[in-house]
């Protein structure tokens, strides 16, 4: 009985281990679980951490490229255009430079407004070599019906020439500028010459003994001539030019170019040269237009135009 009841015990001892360890090791296997669930939840904070600044970066990065490319392209935009912009006021300073080249051609000329104050009849060579002797300088003729002297008009369109030349851009000089002078007419062609002329345009206006006669003309050397043959074609393209231009502008009849041998001025000339007889002053319409200011302006835009045409040819 004694063993029996040992034996119960025993078992029961046994069972009672056996259920306390099962439970320890439940206890641990949810700690452990619990552990490791914590551990997993932990990771996967820091994944999701690493995650969001990965895409933080992935973020700042792209923005930063996108910056990049922005100001790259911004800076190439304006690299472009102030490139575009100066290469575009290049070509039109080229194109205007060119246009004015174009027009003038950077031609020089003398304006030789005929005649002066008073005249000198001291002899000086027809032409060079020549032993015909002329009168230096002549008086010139008057209008009859204005009474205004030929020095007087042939200098006002010459100073009004000039000041429309030099807006087209020719270099231009005078022979004379005031009436107070004594300038030969072979002293007039050699100062051309010294101021090294492309072309000399002598202005002057004509007189006839019939009130009648009017219009303009013009002289130049002919092929004959002995002194200045060389220079008779271009001469005579020269006065064509001028005259047909000035005749068109101003309305006043054409007479023509003629040929003229006999002039000092022109006998002396080193380059094309032309003599414009704007019109006859002893004609009263013709005279009164001369003096007109309205249509003085029409005879010097004339004369310009054929200056301007005889370059473009």
């Amino acid at each position: 009985m004694r063993k029996k009841s040992l034996s119960i015990i025993a078992v029961t001892l046994a069972a009672v281990m056996m259920l306390t360890a099962c439970g320890n090791y439940s206890t641990k296997t949810e700690q452990v679980t619990e552990s490791s669930a914590e551990t997993e939840a932990s990771e996967e904070v820091i994944v999701a951490s690493e995650t969001e600044s990965e895409e933080s970066e992935s973020v700042e990065t792209a923005s930063t490229e996108a910056a990049s490319t922005e100001e790259s392209s911004t800076e190439e935009v304006s690299t472009e255009a102030a490139s575009t912009e100066e290469s575009s006021t290049e070509e039109a300073s080229t194109e205007a430079s060119t246009e004015e080249t174009i027009v003038t051609g950077g031609h020089i000329v003398v304006i030789d407004p005929g005649h002066q104050l008073k005249g000198d009849s001291t002899k000086e060579p027809n032409g060079p070599g020549s032993s015909t002797m002329k009168a230096r300088v002549t008086g010139g003729t008057r209008g009859t019906t204005t009474g205004v002297s030929e020095y007087v008009l042939t200098l006002d369109i010459g100073l009004q020439l000039r000041d429309e030349l030099e807006s087209r851009g020719y270099t231009v000089y005078m022979t004379r500028e005031v009436h107070e002078v004594n300038i030969s007419n072979k002293e007039r062609a050699e100062f051309a010459t010294a101021k090294n002329a492309d072309i000399v345009v002598r202005i002057h206006a004509n007189g006839a003994e019939s009130s009648s006669t009017n219009g303009a003309l013009a002289l130049a050397p002919s092929s004959s001539n002995p002194y200045v043959s060389n220079l008779a074609s271009s001469s005579q393209s020269l006065s064509k030019a001028v005259l047909n231009a000035y005749c068109e502008a101003t309305g006043m009849k054409n007479l023509g170019v003629q040929a003229n041998d006999t002039m000092t001025g022109i006998n002396w000339c080193t380059m094309p040269v032309t003599i414009i007889e704007m019109g006859f002053m002893t004609n009263a319409r013709d005279d009164a237009n001369m003096q007109d200011a309205t249509y003085q302006s029409k005879m010097v835009q004339g004369i310009a135009n054929g200056i301007d045409a005889y370059f473009g040819e």
